[in-house]
């Protein structure tokens, strides 16, 4: 039978089991997203439905916002991001449709003023539970300022990366290549067409992103399956061919030959033409190192959290299945 003394130490080290518990359960485990010896991870653009755009922008909410993503990655018990850095910023970005100039400028303003503690406020909060911030993606428009683009390279630095996606054009990921060798850190041209990028021989095409990989060793690619599909790129074959200078890939299906920018296009994993499976088994068979990050992008009837868990089982699966 316990004494009143044991009785009393017992109750006091019930808040601290619990504590420990609730803490735990807030983390993503171990590993959890490591299928086969291949990271699977996600952009947390996946999320951008939790974000309020009738709300005025602040870092109040921006901090609100990243803790509603970390919990949304814990919920799918996914270890790895990408950071979406338009996330967190003010509008005024590039886009698709034309830009507010006094929203661009007050963007501008922002970027010089380097609000690095928003950045390093979230970084604390996804390590904090067991997420590690792979990289970050960054638009690299053709009207970026000198200022700005150094912006992204800071950014990446304060996150604890040293790579960056790149939403780019050919002449911007040229321009990235010169601070991209001096801050000694990786810009990956992303495999899409830009929504800012007025040229139709955009950096979704195979000639294009081989040839931003001769301006530095520091440039590499983000192969986007779905949009290097669409524009009849073989994913398989350029992976197996440039495994090297790949960085990362998204994880996206859509139909292939289709028009970009027509989100009817991008369909629900599995009911496009985007080779998933079979890339993703390559990564595995090869032991490639580079993680594939989730890109939710189609229409999906569920939560961001439920398609993403749909989008996980069949990455999953894929890396499960013999070939």
């Amino acid at each position: 039978m316990l004494t009143r003394r044991e009785f009393g130490k017992t109750l006091l080290a019930v808040p601290v089991v619990t504590s420990a518990l609730a803490q735990q359960v807030r983390r993503v485990q171990r590993y959890a997203s490591r299928f086969n010896g291949v990271r699977i991870g996600a952009q947390t653009y996946c999320y951008r439905s939790l974000r309020d755009t009738t709300q005025p922008w602040s870092a109040q909410r921006v901090d609100a916002l990243m803790g509603q993503v970390v919990d949304a990655f814990v919920q799918n018990q996914i270890d790895l991001a990408e950071f979406w850095i338009a996330l967190v910023e003010p509008p005024g970005g590039p886009g698709r449709g034309p830009t507010d100039p006094v929203m661009r400028q007050a963007l501008r303003d922002w970027r010089r003023a380097r609000p690095l503690d928003v950045f390093e406020r979230a970084r604390r909060r996804f390590t904090d539970a067991g997420i590690e911030i792979y990289s970050c993606m960054y638009n690299f428009a053709d009207d970026l300022t000198e200022d700005e683009l150094e912006f992204p390279f800071e950014v990446a630095k304060t996150l604890g990366t040293n790579i960056i996606s790149a939403n780019c054009t050919k002449s911007s990921i040229q321009r990235a290549a010169r601070p991209a060798d001096r801050h000694k850190t990786f810009v990956a041209a992303h495999a899409e067409n830009a929504p800012f990028d007025r040229n139709p021989d955009g950096m979704v095409y195979e000639k294009n992103l081989v040839g931003a990989l001769s301006h530095s060793p520091y440039i590499k690619v983000t192969l986007d399956t779905g949009h290097f599909t669409a524009f009849g790129g073989d994913a398989v074959a350029f992976v197996r061919q440039h495994h090297d200078r790949v960085a990362n890939l998204h994880l996206k299906d859509r139909l292939r030959r289709a028009e970009d920018r027509n989100d009817e296009n991008t369909t629900e994993w599995g009911k496009g033409d985007a080779p998933l499976g079979q890339v993703l088994q390559l990564m595995r068979d090869q032991r490639y190192t580079f993680p594939a990050c989730i890109e939710y992008e189609y229409a999906g009837k569920g939560t961001a959290v439920e398609e993403m868990q749909k989008c996980l089982n069949f990455a999953k699966a894929a890396l499960s299945a013999r070939t």
